[in-house]
């Protein structure tokens, strides 16, 4: 409802049909904010279902009855390794390809189907070849002001080509360029080739010229982030961090809901005189602490050069340490 409300000018202006409106943009919502909140829900159920067993004192009676404690917890692990396991898909594969759904609706509607066209773009394609294009024109697949350098194993440039326009060639998934300069070194000797037109590949797309959208590390499934993260890195792409983030976060998250479940039991299986509503007042207060902590971490990784590792999984290692002594100090 509070997106209805965000984006009911937006429906209205672009006109989109009520029948993609629901199926191409609020059904494919529906997994990100259930995996975004699944933590959340499970760490609320579990301490809900467990306090009003300590209520009613079903806890002190398996107790009492030589049941040890941590057999009770037995079915509280085992069911939140699998729903963990779903968590885990579900950040790994299912997410991604909804958000995508989402984003091409967004693209179309909102955005009107255009795709911004990054400027001064510098491109490593290979350990020894690099290029550059000043601009680029998404619609017609056109560029302008193209360099393509390559080097030797010691950092000589042996070939050196300068168009004043690349075109996209659809039939040979090539590109055509124009007004082509083309010098080729070897030591002290240097040839220069003049070309009206040349036909020429590379191992770059029009793609690759867009404007990275904010959303792409939310539309990739692991598999493919990891591919894209591997792509840039060779291409010497420096900004990744919040790349390295989102794929750890997914991991994370899941284990997050292991955690966050033994906290829960641990407690809310001690009998209080508030009962119920002490337990969820605790619980609320641990989740928001942990919501927090992982707000404030990831934003270190992301913008003050925070190891992504560390700030994705310190939150984690910090509110393991809470389960286990809290778990240890539990009425037994």
């Amino acid at each position: 409802m509070i997106d209805l409300v965000e984006r009911i000018d937006d429906f209205m202006e672009s006109s989109a049909p009520l029948s993609l409106i629901i199926t191409n943009y609020y059904l494919p919502f529906l997994p990100w904010i259930g995996a975004q909140l699944f933590p959340l829900f499970v760490f609320l159920s579990a301490m809900f279902f467990t306090s009003k067993m300590a209520g009613e004192s079903e806890i002190i009676a398996m107790l009492g009855n030589s049941i040890s404690f941590y057999r009770v917890l037995r079915p509280y692990v085992f069911t939140s390794l699998l729903l963990a396991a779903l968590l885990y898909f579900g950040n790994h594969y299912l997410v991604p390809w909804s958000n995508g759904k989402k984003l091409a609706f967004e693209n179309t509607y909102f955005r009107g189907g255009r795709k911004e066209a990054a400027q001064g773009t510098h491109i490593r394609i290979s350990k020894n070849e690099f290029l550059y294009l000043e601009n680029f024109n998404t619609i017609d697949n056109e560029g302008y002001k193209f360099s393509y350098e390559k080097y030797d194993n010691n950092n000589k440039m042996i070939l050196k080509l300068v168009a004043d326009k690349i075109e996209w060639n659809y039939q040979k998934k090539n590109w055509n360029l124009y007004n082509v300069t083309t010098r080729t070194f070897n030591g002290l000797n240097e040839t220069f080739i003049k070309d009206n037109k040349l036909n020429q590949s590379f191992v770059v797309t029009p793609t690759d010229f867009e404007k990275r959208q904010a959303e792409t590390k939310e539309i990739l499934t692991t598999p493919a982030l990891s591919a894209f993260i591997e792509k840039q890195e060779l291409r010497g792409d420096d900004n990744l961090e919040q790349y390295y983030v989102e794929r750890l976060r997914r991991t994370a998250a899941a284990y997050s809901l292991i955690i966050m479940t033994l906290i829960a039991f641990a407690v809310a299986s001690r009998k209080t005189r508030g009962g119920v509503g002490v337990h969820i007042a605790i619980g609320l207060m641990l989740s928001a602490s942990y919501i927090l902590l992982m707000q404030m971490s990831t934003t270190f990784s992301n913008q003050a050069g925070l190891n992504p590792y560390l700030g994705v999984w310190l939150p984690n290692i910090l509110f393991t340490g809470i389960a286990i002594y809290l778990l240890r100090i539990a009425q037994k």
